[in-house]
């Protein structure tokens, strides 16, 4: 049994917030993009704003992210993010 299950209301969420942040992170104006957006070659995020994106998560969200286990397929759009973010939040409980 594992407990890396994606909690489909907090992925909502993160969706939602990498839609809002976006804007801020890349320095430009732009509408909400969709979940299969590409983050790299169609938002044009960088490593370091990636990075910027995930502290900014966690800050709007309340919650921590363990990113240990990130690889480069979990960064491949809005969605991938969204469902490692989602499955990889630590919480208090």
């Amino acid at each position: 049994m594992t407990d890396q299950v994606i909690d489909a209301d907090l992925r909502e969420r993160i969706v939602d917030s990498i839609g809002t942040l976006l804007p801020r992170i890349l320095k430009r104006d732009m509408a909400p993009p969709p979940e299969d957006s590409r983050l790299f070659d169609g938002l044009g995020l960088s490593s370091s704003s990636t990075l910027e994106l995930l502290l900014e998560l966690e800050e709007a969200l309340e919650i921590q992210i363990d990113v240990e286990e990130i690889d480069q397929d979990d960064l491949e759009t809005i969605g991938t993010l969204a469902s490692f973010v989602a499955s990889h939040a630590l919480t208090d409980d």
